[in-house]
């Protein structure tokens, strides 16, 4: 059985309402409503759906050594290393302020060479071994400066298949960015790949351009988070609340260069469908732009 058909149950038995199951998760409802249809729940997610209809699942663990352990066990012994671990971390010298300064500003540096480099890729191929090269030592740096600054880094590279670029050729992207040079490097590498490029610079336009193009014509929304006048979640949140369900079901992606996890929450919370760190990874914006169709 589906998890949709599952869950769609134990609403119905419990006489639940989706819309207040998607609250309890701290969702928006099109949001739950899309993952069901999509099967694609995460199991944090799935965890959290149960626990908010009172659910109990209750697991065994066997270790190698012979040990077993419920759930419940396992769980309280996590908690445990956890508590443990945070003393340890609380108890170590953090990095001051001047050194994450320079940090975050060797990060900025390396994102803007990453960014022109993408410009001149189709310049000829010492520009492609120069971005390849680039790309490498961004990568490692990108390790280095996330662990310093005590982020999670997640590595981001993905392969894709012809017939997924193939599947992307002419659908519309809405570009919401206030950056002029991101939305210049974003847009030159979506064209290259057969999409169709419209451009907003703060949340304020999008939310407009949603509304006044028919149901449909955007197949996708790139959103910035950080933007004057109407930030992305604002924006997000207003596009969801559309009375037309087909613009206000219209598939949001995060972009954003700040990539703490009360970010990515507050995202999934307002409704967007993925959340990716700039400098954005092509191939793996790509990959999510297929998953979304």
């Amino acid at each position: 059985m589906k998890t949709a058909e599952i869950i769609n149950s134990v609403c119905s038995n419990l006489d639940i309402a989706k819309a207040d199951l998607a609250k309890r998760m701290g969702l928006h409802p099109s949001s739950l409503y899309r993952k069901l249809a999509r099967e694609s729940m995460t199991f944090e997610e799935l965890q959290r759906c149960l626990e908010a209809l009172g659910v109990s699942v209750e697991l065994q663990f066997q270790y190698p050594d012979g040990k077993k352990l419920s759930s419940r066990e396992n769980h309280e012994q996590l908690v445990d290393k956890m508590a443990i671990l945070e003393k340890r971390l609380e108890a170590a010298d953090k990095m001051d302020e001047f050194h994450k300064k320079a940090l975050r500003d060797l990060r900025t540096e390396l994102h803007s060479a990453v960014g022109y480099a993408e410009l001149c890729r189709r310049q000829g191929s010492q520009a492609e071994l120069y971005l390849n090269k680039l790309s490498m030592v961004h990568g490692n740096m990108e390790r280095t400066i996330s662990f310093a600054l005590g982020e999670t880094y997640e590595d981001e590279t993905e392969e894709i298949r012809e017939e997924q670029i193939q599947a992307l050729q002419g659908k519309r992207v809405l570009l919401v960015e206030d950056n002029e040079l991101n939305r210049e490097i974003l847009e030159e590498v979506l064209l290259g790949h057969g999409l169709l490029i419209e451009e907003a610079d703060n949340g304020s336009k999008a939310l407009t351009a949603v509304k006044e193009h028919e149901p449909g014509y955007y197949h996708f929304i790139l959103m910035d988070i950080e933007m004057p006048e109407m930030d992305g979640y604002e924006a997000t949140l207003k596009i969801r609340k559309l009375p037309n369900r087909i613009r206000a079901n219209t598939p949001i992606i995060a972009l954003t260069a700040n990539a703490v996890s009360e970010n990515r929450d507050r995202a999934f919370a307002v409704g967007m469908d993925d959340f990716l760190v700039k400098p954005v990874n092509i191939s793996h914006l790509l990959s999510c732009l297929t998953k979304l169709l």
